[in-house]
């Protein structure tokens, strides 16, 4: 882990800052390779300009914290004595710190006032993005602990259309997919999975119904993914049950077409801008234009969203080893909704599609 390390390290050389301060998700486990929760107990590693390294642990967290082998100043706590202690012992071993850079779209409240009760005269800056972007590109292990996740999510998907049959509920067949997943070896599931059919896939985040019932005709949008060594698949794919109407098929080979379209722009140097103007454009002037209600997509990787994204006035660059998806979508309320999805890898060629899965028209048969 001490390359990953060094990348917080040039963050700290290149700023203003004086130290960095994690807490459990993403960045934490990427830094130190252990997978911590975050609860009403603060975990924190401070990462020092000086190259310090100081953990403040609650007490049960830290064996499993020792066992990762990082070179860490150990403060533990015990709940029947509290945290306030550990942050102010924390402050006398760092000494006199002006500016810690935080994540901001993870660190808690009370995590803040601890820092500022206890570290004299701190300032908190958000650095969450730069923070993150420590793993904005991937390396051979990384992609390939995401491809053993997409592969194992494909496998679940074709054996759920197996599955499907006239009658059953959103919700059965959600249970079957996520079912699906374990036995095929996903540690987890990458969010909770989107099964909608009918009026309901036009809801592009909806939740699966027991009383929508699948019937000949339906749409049914499946958006979902496994989890494997903490790297997160992310699929979607639209099928139709028994027949497709004309409007039907004209919506998807829209969607289709803007989904091979982002797909193929997506190469150094393009910009994010240009990936999501390019998908954009064919779904505004494919006749849709008003069922459009999101971006064309996002990085990829421990976490479900991340940067970059993709996303018209976003002018940063593609890079090698980012990994992105492609997922446009059009969603005619009251009626049904499509949404293709790809996962895909940046590289200093052309674009790496490593989700296999096809996206022909579909429709599934009961027989």
């Amino acid at each position: 882990m001490n390359n990953r390390v060094e990348k917080i390290y040039k963050i700290l050389d290149n700023s203003n800052l004086d130290a960095v301060a994690l807490v459990p998700g993403s960045n934490f486990k990427y830094i130190t390779g252990g997978n911590f929760h975050l609860m009403e107990r603060p975990t924190t590693l401070i990462i020092t300009k000086k190259r310090e390294l100081i953990a403040i642990l609650p007490s049960l967290e830290v064996d499993s914290f020792n066992k990762l082998g990082l070179s860490a100043n150990v403060i533990s706590w015990h709940d029947k004595n509290g945290y306030n202690d550990a942050f102010k012992e924390a402050s006398e071993i760092i000494g006199d710190i002006k500016i810690i850079g935080v994540e901001g779209q993870r660190i808690r409240f009370f995590e803040t006032e601890a820092f500022k009760e206890n570290f004299s005269k701190i300032t908190l800056l958000n650095f969450h993005k730069e923070i993150s972007s420590i793993r904005l590109n991937k390396d051979k292990e990384e992609v390939d602990y995401l491809s053993k996740a997409i592969n194992i999510s494909e496998v679940s998907l074709e054996n759920t259309l197996n599955y499907i049959k006239i009658g059953m509920s959103e919700l059965e067949v959600k249970q079957f997919l996520i079912q699906q997943l374990y036995q095929n070896g996903a540690e987890g599931i990458s969010f909770d999975p989107i099964v909608l059919s009918a009026a309901n896939s036009a809801l592009p985040h909806g939740h699966s119904s027991e009383n929508n019932k699948l019937k000949k005709g339906d749409a049914i949008l499946f958006d979902f993914g496994g989890t494997y060594q903490g790297f997160n698949a992310d699929i979607t794919r639209t099928f139709f049950l028994e027949e497709i109407n004309e409007i039907q098929k004209n919506v998807y080979n829209n969607v289709l077409e803007a989904n091979l379209i982002g797909i193929k722009n997506s190469i150094i140097p393009k910009t994010m801008h240009e990936i999501d103007d390019s998908t954009t454009n064919v779904l505004e002037n494919g006749g849709f234009k008003e069922f459009i209600v999101h971006k064309t997509g996002h990085g990829l990787g421990l976490d479900v969203h991340e940067d970059p994204y993709i996303v018209r006035g976003n002018h940063s660059s593609l890079e090698e080893g980012m990994i992105i998806t492609i997922e446009p979508g059009l969603y005619l309320p009251g009626k049904f909704g499509i949404r293709i999805e790809d996962d895909v890898l940046i590289t200093d060629n052309s674009p790496n599609v490593l989700t296999n899965f096809s996206k022909e028209i579909r429709i599934i048969k009961n027989d």
